[in-house]
């Protein structure tokens, strides 16, 4: 049904476009033509009457100051002086289409008219001439007369001020026949604009031709567009957006026949590992073998899309639970065959949740949820899969009220730090302190990281966490410097820290708020959170030794990083994984790791540090390999900053925790 419609929609897009682009070129045209017929007759109009101007100017200024007095402006002339001004005005004025002057005086009255009937009177004319009064440029409009006994016409009239010295005598009016000039300017304009209107139809008949190839070209581009707005780029298959209406088309068609319906979610168990390790273009190969695969294991009425990640969302038109159960069989068949990747193989594994309509909901949005509890509740059964019953959301619901407790803790001041001694094994003289964070539950009593943390990655607070613990360290270690004791102190910080280009001014303001040297802070680092995008690490990274603050690398020897990614980081430190260190009095191969990580260390100037030490035995085996810096129950368990100062403070630095 979509294809056809798709194709129906291709059929018919490119004529539609092509009409709706001829409109709109044609209209635009069209609007351009106007325009042009205005600005030309508009420029044509101004010469015509600037030439007018012209002309009245020139008698104004070259004729009548010589002819005329300031007596001619303030009263009617006598019966001589009317004969003198006819015929002046009859050989020097009443030119050039002239049908009437006149000559107003300062009052607004008529002192002389080519017109007797208006002498010594006041007239239409009156209000305009004194108001030219004001300037000593000319007035001009067109406007409509009507003379009695005469038919209405349209002039053009002209007040010109005369002056004589510094001082206004009146005004000279003239009157014109605009019909003419109208003639003028149609006679000059209408040929120019008929050429440039020919212009533009013949240029709208050109671009036909390129408009339907343009057309043609914008219906591909869309139909290209369509498609990756509904599809992953990657694998080719629906996305979420996509994947909400097959949700919604197999509900309504339920609805309709009275059937059944299922929604799968179903995430990768060790895609992380596999991206971490081998880089996010294996990655990406295995997604794509892992979407052939689950569409072949699929009937072609169901819908497999990629949702994100390595998340891929199902819709299934069933009949019942077995059903789905039989579905879900046939893609944990499909995922049994290992995958080969750059030459190796992997077997992978994933954790799937169902939802039934109209069981357990009867929209896309309940449906989802409700499978994504239930794949959470696979994952974390490792059943591989489940279908959703509320029994199960009862955990989804307090994974949720923990998330809105952390955030309230974040707020509230109950997320506080305990610091575990970072010793020298020599002398047992503490050096440092490493922040580990503790929840201080009001209900609860002190909640440990691994009850919480991963409440904290899904619900997005582990930057506001990081944040929270790096202020806490920073200002205890303040205050240790305070007493006398100037410890240095250790933050862990994660991936997504790791990743963030804003993290290491972050971390400058809040080194210079409290006023602690940069480089009194560690921040620890894994080679896994160094692995996830190595560039973008490995620029964060120098930002922050830039700063002066220093790098260590934590659970060393159990991550997936080359040397060379190593190497190329401004690290200040190693701390060796525990699993080393705990049965190093039984493993000589854990011996020959330690000692090859100590050598390392010295080879790249880096402090190493053993972690995890619980007796003095493995304190002497690591004293004897050269090992010079420790953490462990050995030296002491994390405590509260209070404690950690009182047993500052009761034993001198150089003998503290010393044998």
């Amino acid at each position: 049904m979509i294809s056809r419609l798709q194709s129906d929609r291709g059929q018919t897009r490119a004529p539609r476009l092509v009409l709706r682009l001829a409109i709109f070129t044609a209209v635009g045209l069209s609007v351009a033509s106007v325009a042009i017929f205005l600005l030309v007759k508009g420029f044509v109009t101004t010469q015509a009457r600037d030439a007018v101007e012209q002309n009245t100017r020139f008698v104004a200024q070259a004729v009548l100051p010589q002819k005329l007095s300031r007596q001619d402006f303030s009263h009617p002339p006598t019966a001589a002086r009317r004969v003198e001004l006819d015929r002046l005005f009859k050989t020097q004025v009443m030119i050039d289409d002239v049908d009437r002057a006149s000559l107003y005086g300062l009052d607004g009255r008529v002192a002389f008219s080519t017109s007797a009937a208006v002498l010594g009177r006041r007239t239409v004319e009156s209000a305009a001439a004194q108001a030219a009064l004001h300037g000593r440029t000319i007035r001009t409009s067109i406007q409509r007369e009507n003379v009695a006994g005469a038919p209405a016409r349209m002039v053009l009239k002209q007040y010109v001020p005369i002056w004589f010295g510094d001082r206004p005598a009146g005004v000279f009016v003239t009157t014109r026949d605009y019909a003419p000039i109208a003639r003028s300017v149609r006679a000059t304009f209408i040929p120019i604009a008929l050429v440039l209107e020919g212009l533009l139809l013949a240029l709208f008949v050109s671009l036909l031709p390129m408009l339907r190839r343009v057309t043609r070209q914008m219906d591909a581009h869309v139909g290209e567009i369509e498609h990756q707005a509904l599809h992953d780029s990657l694998t080719g298959l629906p996305n979420r957006v996509l994947f909400r209406d097959r949700i919604a088309v197999a509900l309504a068609d339920g609805r309709r026949t009275a059937g059944r319906a299922a929604v799968l979610l179903l995430d990768l168990d060790r895609f992380k590992e596999i991206n971490d390790t081998l880089g996010h273009a294996s990655g990406d190969e295995l997604l794509q073998q892992l979407s052939l695969r689950l569409s072949r294991a699929l009937r072609e009425t169901d819908t497999i899309a990629r949702l994100g990640g390595d998340e891929f969302g199902i819709v299934i038109r069933t009949g019942d639970a077995a059903d789905v159960r039989d579905a879900v069989g046939r893609i944990q068949s499909a995922l049994e065959q290992p995958f080969e990747i750059g030459g190796l193989s992997f077997e992978v594994g994933a954790s799937i949740g169902g939802a039934l309509f109209p069981d357990d909901g009867t929209d896309p949005g309940t449906l989802v949820r409700f499978a994504d509890v239930a794949m959470y509740a696979a994952k974390r059964s490792r059943t591989g899969f489940e279908l959703y019953r509320p029994s199960i959301d009862d955990a989804s619901r307090d994974s949720l009220a923990m998330g809105s407790e952390l955030r309230r803790a974040l707020d509230d001041g109950a997320i506080v730090a305990h610091y575990q001694p970072k010793v020298e094994i020599e002398s047992g003289r503490i050096v440092g302190a490493e922040a580990l964070v503790r929840w201080n539950h009001p209900d609860r009593g002190l909640v440990l990281p691994g009850a919480f943390l991963p409440t904290v990655e899904k619900t997005g607070l582990m930057g506001q966490l990081t944040a929270c613990v790096l202020r806490l360290a920073v200002a205890q270690a303040v205050e240790w410097d305070r007493r006398g004791f100037p410890l240095g102190v250790a933050v862990n910080v994660d991936a997504g820290a790791l990743l963030d280009p804003g993290f290491p001014a972050a971390v400058a303001a809040v080194l210079a708020e409290a006023g602690l040297p940069s480089d009194r802070l560690t921040l620890e680092i894994t080679e896994t959170s160094i692995m996830v995008d190595p560039v973008r690490a490995g620029k964060v990274a120098q930002d922050l030794a830039a700063i002066g603050v220093r790098l260590s690398i934590d659970d060393f020897g159990t991550g997936y990083s080359s040397l060379g990614h190593l190497t190329a980081l401004p690290l200040s430190e190693l701390k060796i994984d525990r699993s080393f260190i705990t049965k190093l009095g039984d493993s000589p191969t854990d011996i020959t790791i330690v000692r090859t990580i100590l050598d390392l260390g010295v080879s790249l100037d880096l402090s190493v540090v053993a972690e995890g030490i619980e007796s003095d035995a493995t304190r002497t085996i690591l004293r004897g390999l050269g090992c010079g810096l420790a953490q462990g129950y050995e030296f002491g368990a994390p405590v509260t900053a209070s404690d950690l100062t009182l047993s500052l403070l009761s034993t001198p630095v150089e003998a503290t925790l010393a044998r």
